[in-house]
């Protein structure tokens, strides 16, 4: 009975207008990496000016217009990663990642058009390629030790307010999954009898915990996914000074979640809250880009990204273990949500490009590049285009999210015609608020309370090198990138002080190391 229960749930959800995404959701799509062939990361991709590059082609498709030959590149690379962790009094945690990665796969056809002289038009080039933009591969635990005076039952029994237990316990013939007017977090808690409504009148709830009990938290999370971008791009070189490429881009993001937050607490009960999150999309997206070479040695690029859109569906399913002493005995049961299902669009934000390069005759390259992602611009709408029903999270990320930079800079230099030696740094800002915390609209089907907060600029530190003949290429590459975050188990902002929830601090350390193999034609 319960099975057929949860199957009309799901269909009511899928019909009604239960929201089941957060501004959260939107960070997957637009924060940026370095990703790409083993000399672009060498350089930190400042490739933008310079060109010539597979990967230089999606950062400005006007980089196509460098080449003179046809070429076939592949890309693989060997992921690592090390997560270190410490939140209040638990003990600090260290979790490592490995992870083989295929980042790129290019054909450049280079047609040369010399004959066409009156046109100015010396080649005209085009691309075809597969670059591994993102990869959202995470492993960590996360130990709160014990003594924590905030609960999350704290935070759901706040968040439940003004909701009548009527609609929230479930009754033969109801099911309140069914309900599209009532967040699912609130109804797992009143069932699982972690919250209690003591007035019935104005639906204020309380949490099933004494107020002086305290609990031990404890938080583990894994991440499996990318964002792949399958791209065709011309580029027309005129009389070596002027290049003009355009690429029209193809996106396919696969996301998946499973993190488990628990509480034992010190009167002898526990909770355990398993959230599953699956989202897959597809996009499609306009680059556009210009290169000028006013000196043989001078190379200017600027380059813009139009907003790319996504059309999304996520899955959620949650499970909640429980555990706690009452008057006629402990109680040990679980709750379950079926699986809900989102459909929308994300429309990510416009981006632009400035970058330089300088060639020093045939030793050395720099190159230096500028991005800016408008962010707050980012928006969720329906399937037809609306974003009326998306209000609450649109306006979140107009006040929250933020004009975001990325500086890269990135060097070459030739110790033989043949052998090349490179190195290069990157930053990129916040994409978010540091006040940034994460907010549900009243109706929705998440339970996923926790998050992460950017605290502070991502680092890229590279180097690698290269051998080259005519006809045929090895590079390799090694890339460290680091950033720290702050970890929220919820949103206690709205609580009284005594329940505020102290956030943990995680830094995440990724060593990549990528090689090149590329065939000239």
């Amino acid at each position: 009975m319960k099975r057929i229960l949860s199957i009309i749930a799901v269909t009511l959800t899928a019909t009604g207008i239960a929201i089941g995404q957060s501004e959260f959701d939107a960070l997957k799509f637009i924060q940026p990496d370095i990703n790409g062939t083993a000399r672009y990361t060498s350089m930190a991709g400042a490739f933008g000016a310079l060109g010539g590059d597979p990967s230089a082609i999606k950062d400005n498709p006007a980089g196509l217009g460098i080449y003179r030959k046809s070429e076939l590149t592949a890309t693989l690379g060997i992921n690592t990663q090390e997560i270190t962790s410490n939140w209040r009094n638990g003990s600090t945690t260290i979790e490592g990642l490995y992870n083989p990665v295929f980042n790129n796969l290019s054909y450049v056809l280079a047609i040369p058009v010399s004959t066409y002289s009156s046109t100015n038009l010396v080649h005209s080039n085009f691309s075809f390629s597969f670059n591994r933009l993102k990869n959202f591969d995470r492993s960590t635990r996360i130990n709160g030790g014990s003594g924590a005076s905030s609960s999350l039952i704290d935070y759901l029994a706040y968040f439940s307010e003004g909701i009548s237990g009527y609609n929230l316990y479930e009754a033969s013939g109801y099911n309140p999954y069914g309900n599209t007017s009532i967040p699912w977090m609130s109804v797992l808690a009143a069932n699982a009898g972690l919250i209690t409504e003591v007035d019935t009148v104005n639906n204020i709830w309380e949490s099933v915990l004494l107020p002086n009990e305290t609990v031990s938290p404890y938080y583990t999370l894994r991440e499996q996914g990318y964002l792949n971008e399958f791209s065709i791009g011309w580029s027309g070189n005129f009389n070596n000074r002027l290049f003009l490429g355009a690429t029209l881009n193809f996106y396919d993001l696969n996301y998946y979640s499973e993190t488990e937050y628990n509480e034992t607490f010190s009167m002898d009960g526990y909770l355990s809250l398993l959230n599953t999150f699956r989202s897959d999309a597809t996009g499609l997206g306009l680059k556009l880009g210009t290169i000028y070479a006013p000196l043989d040695y001078l190379r200017l690029g600027i380059s813009i990204q139009t907003p790319i859109v996504f059309s999304v569906k996520d899955y959620h399913y949650a499970d909640l273990k429980y555990g706690y002493q009452t008057q006629s005995g402990a109680i040990n049961d679980k709750e379950m949500t079926p699986e809900g299902d989102n459909n929308y669009k994300l429309q990510g934000p416009f981006t632009y490009n400035l970058s330089g390069s300088f060639i020093l005759g045939k030793k050395a390259v720099i190159g230096i590049e500028y991005v800016t992602s408008l962010n707050s611009g980012s928006k969720f709408m329906d399937m037809n285009n609306s974003t009326f029903n998306h209000s609450y999270e649109n306006d979140s990320i107009k006040v929250l999210f933020n004009k975001q930079t990325m500086v890269k800079i990135g060097g070459e230099y030739k110790l033989t015609d043949h052998f090349s030696i490179r190195a290069g740094y990157a930053f990129a800002s916040p994409a978010t608020s540091g006040k940034l915390g994460k907010e549900f609209n009243p109706n929705t089907i998440r339970t996923d309370v926790e998050y992460f907060v950017p605290s502070g600029n991502t680092q890229f530190l590279t180097a690698g090198l290269g051998y080259r003949e005519s006809n045929w290429y090895v590079d390799l590459a090694v890339m460290n990138k680091v950033y720290d975050e702050k970890f929220y188990a919820y949103n206690s902002s709205k609580l009284a002080a005594n329940r505020a929830n102290v956030p943990g601090n995680v830094t995440t350390s990724n060593i990549n190391i990528i090689g090149t193999i590329g065939l000239r034609f």
